[in-house]
């Protein structure tokens, strides 16, 4: 389609026949000529994408075209109509300049009279500007290949991925000018909810223009996790052991922090800055035992999680023998901590009996410092049996609390009550600042998004939450969008797609940490428009005035 522009005259140059220089014996006055033509002030400026231009003619006379010069425009350039008689019209045709210079050409117009005037004509270069043939990708859980788009420009481009985005390869990530074809590939996902990542595609002078791609992908619907409850004894003396962990997703091995005596092997475990075991898929963990010198038996746990929207955890426990010979006992009971966040705190409990218990369980105070059933809150466990190790979570704590806890198990038919040591913690102050979402844009069937946040403590995960039902969007009621970024602090920032055109959404964004997950501290409220057309299309020299068109 020709796109045309009508140029008003706002200044003129008249040009009138000069003095006559043909004059009688008895003149002393040289006459005025009554011929006038007079056109813009002999400069035309065309845009790029200007086909079409008409100039306003004013005469009194009959003219013509006398030449013209087409210059840089070559054959594509031509004036019409040749010749005229008084005011008209002359409408100057072209193609769009794709270039990214300037193009020059010139013509004269005269008179019968013999007045001329000589107009330039200068069509601006289409300057730094590319083109994508796509702007967003969905891939499904599980892609067998990748998805590709061209990139057409007239200048270098490269393109640059978010921080975190360690799922998603690009190449290639820089071209020049021309048609360059990109391919983006994704590795499975490992997580149960959606993860999206924006593409900045940087180019023009200094790589001072910006187009974005949107890339997102499903996630699995069902996390699995799976790991033995028990990996039996370490002896006294220490030594190594093996936990199979069988997972479709990406998963995390937390070992207690108040533990100094196993470790994770850092030769043979993939592990974090924070010093936690990871990886994607099944595969071992590796643990180190140091050498047990006192006289008493030690228990902890190792604590294994996957997925972001309903995650799953296994807690497996794991013992060393004391140095020396053991002791029988009628009825012991002992309590290790495993792992304490801001309102919850997970806990081992072990109990050897030689006769059939009671009631077992937890009782804590916060006044008291050393519970009992009597003056303390009591959580019951279980009942029965003469031996149970097993984890428990206490949760509903206040948090930066400090709790005295103890294990209890009642003797069975009686009033007699055996207790553990007393176990103190203090539930954790948020170490984790979120800022406020905010969103950039909103097209008819996505929204950009972007808020930071500043953490102390290792970030497995982060991202935001909408809902087009509850104003108040979390985890339980939401959709979640992972970025798959990490770190401890840094501006989080992606595109959330697919979503429905005029509806209503409640958007927050989250991060999650070993200890649990923060949310920010406001809901953005956004409203999708009626229709938009597809990211990525537009040849716009400077995208930056128009997210998408």
């Amino acid at each position: 389609m020709k796109t045309k522009l009508y140029i008003t005259l706002l200044a003129a140059l008249p040009l009138v026949a000069g003095l006559t220089g043909c004059k009688s014996e008895d003149e002393t006055e040289a006459k005025p000529a009554k011929e006038m033509l007079r056109v813009l002030d002999g400069a035309i400026i065309i845009q790029s994408d200007v086909e079409a231009t008409n100039v306003n003619v004013t005469a009194d006379c009959h003219w013509k075209l006398d030449s013209l010069n087409t210059g840089d425009f070559g054959k594509s350039l031509n004036v019409q109509p040749r010749e005229g008689v008084g005011d008209g019209i002359l409408q100057i045709t072209t193609d769009q300049n794709t270039t990214n210079t300037d193009r020059s050409a010139s013509f004269m117009l005269i008179s019968d009279g013999g007045l001329r005037q000589k107009i330039s004509i200068t069509q601006n270069g289409k300057g730094d500007g590319i083109n994508l043939s796509k702007g967003s990708f969905t891939f499904d859980t599980n892609p067998t290949e990748g998805q590709s788009f061209n990139i057409t420009s007239n200048t270098s481009w490269k393109i640059e991925e978010a921080n975190g985005a360690n799922w998603i390869e690009v190449s290639p990530t820089s071209g020049s000018s021309g048609t360059t074809p990109v391919t983006i590939k994704v590795a499975p996902s490992s997580t149960d909810a959606v993860r999206s990542t924006t593409l900045n595609v940087f180019y023009g002078s200094g790589f001072s223009k910006l187009e974005e791609i949107t890339v997102s992908q499903t996630g699995i619907s069902n996390v699995t996790l799976q790991a033995p409850d028990n990996i039996g004894s370490f002896e006294s003396s220490g030594g190594d052991k093996t936990i199979h962990v069988e997972s479709n997703a990406q998963w995390y091995a937390f070992i207690p922090s108040s533990v100094s005596w196993l470790h994770f092997n850092s030769r043979l475990d993939s592990l974090t800055s924070e010093g936690s075991a990871s990886r994607i898929g099944s595969g071992d963990i590796h643990l180190v035992c140091d050498e047990n010198n006192t006289t008493r038996e030690r228990t902890t746990a190792v604590v294994i999680v996957a997925g972001t929207k309903n995650p799953k955890q296994v807690i497996v426990t794991v013992e060393q023998l004391k140095n020396g010979s053991s002791q029988p006992l009628q009825t012991s009971v002992s309590l290790n901590e495993l792992s304490v966040s801001r309102e919850s705190a997970n806990f081992l409990l072990n109990i050897v009996s030689e006769e059939v218990v009671g009631d077992y369980g937890l009782v804590y105070s916060t006044r008291d410092s050393i519970p009992t059933i009597n003056n303390g809150e009591r959580v019951i466990v279980g009942r029965g049996g003469t031996s149970s190790g097993l984890a428990y979570e206490l949760s509903g704590l206040n948090a930066n609390t400090t709790y005295h806890v103890r294990a209890f198990v009642q003797k069975n038919g009686s009033q007699d009550v055996f207790y553990s040591d007393v176990v103190t913690i203090t539930t954790m102050v948020s170490s984790v600042t979120v800022g406020e979402v905010r969103s950039m844009y909103v097209g008819n069937d996505y929204a950009d998004m972007r808020f930071s946040y500043v953490a102390d403590e290792e970030v497995i995960d982060c991202g935001f939450i909408y809902s087009a039902t509850y104003d108040k969007p979390t985890r339980d009621n939401g959709t979640m969008v992972s970025t798959g970024h990490g770190g401890l602090g840094g501006n989080v920032m992606t595109t959330i797609v697919e979503l429905e055109e005029t509806t209503t959404y409640h958007i927050c964004g989250y991060v999650l940490t070993k200890l649990g997950i923060v949310y920010s501290p406001n809901v953005v409220t956004i409203t999708t428009s009626a229709s938009a057309s597809e990211p990525g299309e537009s040849d716009n020299p400077d995208p930056q005035l128009s997210r998408r068109r």
